[in-house]
């Protein structure tokens, strides 16, 4: 059966063994793959010895139950501080290793991890301190002395099913190599671990010596384990390290390698490349030091020396050359040997009128050098739509080709060839490539061919007039049109301008989906009027006269800065053409500033007014100001009840308007769906819901919304549930009849406006 928790017991597991754990989820549409399981557990009995005066020894027990790593990695730190130093950037396959570089009379501790497929285990327990200095004697072989201790326990995995791992480790042993001034060679070894798919690529990150501020170098994955890293700050200090990918994602970062100054060092010769005058490619390298025992080691790629039935090499004195016969098979840009070196591979460009440029640039060739343009198998020559521009002086080969269309799609080689050096350079612009050339290439060809004719300089758009009108705008070229629409005119909108040259739109759109309720709010605030004042019958109402109502304008009132909601003496609402807040039986506390917020989803327009000096010794005549059958909610709803649960809760109250009003009932905001235990009964102007054996998730604030086409009103009670045995504070003697009229006293209590 699947747990239906992140977390299960285990039990009948032998004491001292190890175990490896994994976790696949599961839905209706079946199981997915295993997670990773979890890492091996970290060596044991890892002992230091003393070795010289810059080295120790470590030595620690394999891992048992014929578990294999696939390494270890060593730690060290100095007594007294805090911070763990990596000792070997490869991880070591035996299980001991000397320690070398460390500091002569100087005191350290060390331990040790695994390396497995799921990664670094925890550190083993810290080796006892030891004191760097030379050995007295051989170092100290293997006992049967042993020290004990209680080994954790940790889980460890079973054997995994090839494949199944998706993850990558990381690159490992990252060294730098020919340091200069501005630039560098960085290479590495793969991972040991590759998860579920091979490494398809490798990114390199680098940043300066004391920074943690990584900066990823190259945008596209390098396949190969090396990489030249150029514009370099001279006398900076630089750290780097590497990422693998595959098919699953990019992996963690290799350890960072040693620190390296960008600076080259006094005496560095560089390799000299050249093409002699029978085409062939010559490199030569003077050694500024050599004696009888120095050795020429020419390599390719790092991989090992290169062909030797196509390279001749030569030596006189310190310089030696090899001269490679014809072309070489490296990739371009890569290899110090090729013929025609790239400086920039093929790029794209879309021109303004929609023409597409395709372009690469070599070093300079001679004025003999030739081209072939290769596409699809067909040799291309230069015509009106496809035309071809060779600039032998700076290497440049373009192909700009108009009408960019389906017939374009496919693979451009360009063949070069200058003397006896020759080279290729392939463009697969096909799929997602050609498609996104295509799109780009089509837009502003129809940009351009539209600034040939009449179009437009400002799109369509609409801005609302003091006297509450849209006017919608438009300019073509330097003529500007206008017109005004109404709340009435909503819809969409299309502005069309042409001649024998051709056309264009602008649209703009003006409908419930579009700018309707942000154009509708926007109306409503500027063709409100300032706040205005007037006793009534019953107290003071403030309000706003509009000319537009609708049915999603957002209204909030504050007094003194602090929100108001409707409750029995403050009613808000809204009739077609008002907006208003009714004080019931005034009193000095609601004497202050009143302020009416309009939001309309960016901004919030604001109408304020002062009620100082306006109270109970307001003479209060007339009568209110509203429509007689406006919806309102009349009477009956306290504003906080309390009851206990597993009691019925019964809330009462009555309604008025004509037409008969629209009744929604509210739960923290949201609307009441009535079923279960929630039900509503209407009885003329009365309205009543229940709910039944009421329990801890019923509290919250209720409110009845009642709305007609002359207004509408909120009602509000806040319940209180609570529990068997608890008595609320001033609850003791305080009963209400519950429905149905039984003879049950669950304790509902309604606490006066304060």
């Amino acid at each position: 059966m699947p747990a239906n928790a992140p977390r299960f017991a285990l039990f009948d597991l032998v004491k001292g063994k190890s175990y490896c754990f994994r976790v696949r989820s599961v839905n209706k549409y079946g199981l997915s793959e295993p997670s990773l399981p979890t890492p091996l557990p970290p060596p044991s009995q890892v002992l230091a010895f003393r070795d010289t005066k810059t080295s120790v020894l470590l030595q620690w027990d394999k891992l048992k139950d014929g578990l294999e790593p696939l390494g270890y990695y060593i730690y060290c730190r100095e007594t007294g501080t805090e911070e763990w130093q990596t000792v070997n950037n490869k991880p070591v396959t035996r299980n001991e290793f000397t320690v070398p570089g460390l500091q002569p009379g100087k005191e350290y501790v060390f331990c040790v991890k695994s390396v497995s497929e799921a990664g670094l285990s925890e550190s083993s327990p810290e080796t006892d301190p030891i004191v760097v200095r030379p050995a007295i004697g051989t170092s100290p072989a293997k006992t049967d002395i042993k020290i004990l201790w209680d080994v954790p326990v940790m889980s460890s995995p079973s054997p995994e099913s090839k494949g199944l791992l998706k993850t990558i480790g990381p690159p490992y042993d990252v060294q730098c190599f020919e340091v200069r001034d501005t630039s560098l060679q960085l290479r590495w070894e793969a991972p040991l671990y590759t998860g579920a798919s091979p490494v398809t690529g490798y990114y390199v990150d680098m940043c300066e010596a004391g920074s943690e501020d990584w900066k990823q170098l190259n945008k596209q994955p390098t396949v190969a384990t090396h990489m030249k890293v150029s514009d370099l700050e001279t006398g900076k200090c630089y750290i780097f390290r590497v990422r693998a990918q595959n098919k699953a994602g990019i992996g963690p970062p290799s350890l960072p390698s040693d620190p390296v100054v960008a600076k080259t060092k006094p005496g560095t010769n560089e390799i000299e490349l050249g093409v002699d005058e029978e085409g062939f490619i010559y490199m030569a390298f003077e050694a500024p030091e050599k004696n009888d025992s120095s050795e020429f080691i020419w390599t390719k790629d790092y991989e090992g020396p290169p062909d030797a039935d196509r390279v001749q090499m030569e030596e006189k004195g310190n310089k030696k050359k090899p001269f490679p016969y014809g072309q070489t098979d490296g990739n371009p840009g890569v290899t110090l040997a090729e013929p025609n070196p790239l400086i920039s591979g093929w790029n794209i460009d879309v021109l303004e009128k929609g023409e597409v440029r395709l372009w690469l640039e070599v070093e300079k060739l001679s004025p003999n050098a030739e081209l072939h343009l290769i596409f699809n198998d067909k040799e291309l020559t230069s015509t009106p739509t496809h035309k071809i521009n060779f600039v032998k002086g700076k290497g440049l080969v373009e192909l700009i080709i108009q009408n960019f269309c389906d017939d374009d799609k496919g693979l451009y080689t360009a063949q070069l060839q200058d003397g006896k050096a020759k080279n290729q350079f392939t463009l697969v612009l096909m799929d997602e490539c050609f498609d996104k050339v295509a799109e780009e290439a089509d837009a502003k060809r129809r940009q351009w061919k539209k600034k040939q004719g009449p179009h437009f300089i400002e799109n369509l758009k609409w801005k609302v007039t003091e006297s509450c009108e849209v006017l919608l705008t438009c300019k073509v070229l330097q003529t500007l049109n206008c017109f005004n629409i109404t709340k009435a005119d909503e819809g969409q909108y299309k502005a069309v301008v042409s001649d024998d040259r051709g056309e264009d739109y602008t649209q703009l759109d003006l409908t419930k989906g579009g700018k309707r309720s942000f154009l509708a709010i926007t109306l409503l605030a500027l063709s409100a009027t300032p706040l205005k004042i007037r006793p009534t019958a019953e107290g003071i109402k403030i309000y706003t006269d509009v000319k537009y109502y609708t049915d999603y304008m957002k209204t909030t009132w504050y007094h003194k800065e602090k929100q108001l909601e409707s409750r029995d003496r403050l009613k808000a609402g809204s009739t077609m053409n008002q907006v208003w807040l009714h004080i019931l039986d005034p009193t000095d506390a609601d004497k202050g500033k009143y302020t009416l917020e309009l939001f309309d989803g960016n901004n919030s327009h604001k109408l304020s007014t002062d009620l100082s000096g306006q109270g109970k010794g307001i003479k209060l005549k007339g009568r209110i100001c509203s429509f007689p059958g406006r919806a309102r909610v009349v009477q009956g709803l306290p504003d906080v009840a309390t009851i206990m649960e597993d009691k019925t809760l019964c809330l009462t109250c009555c309604v008025s308007g004509d037409p008969y009003p629209e009744i929604t009932w509210f739960k923290n905001e949201k609307v009441i769906v009535f079923k279960d235990r929630y039900k509503m009964d209407v009885k003329g102007t009365v309205v009543t819901i229940t709910i039944e054996k009421v329990c801890n998730e019923d509290t919250g604030k209720y409110s009845i919304y009642v709305k007609n086409k002359y207004g509408s009103e909120t009602g509000q009670v806040t319940i209180s549930v609570y529990k068997h045995g608890e008595i609320p504070i001033g609850m003791e003697e305080k009963e209400i009849t519950v429905w149905p009229p039984i003879a049950l006293k669950p304790q509902l209590h309604s606490q006066p406006h304060q």
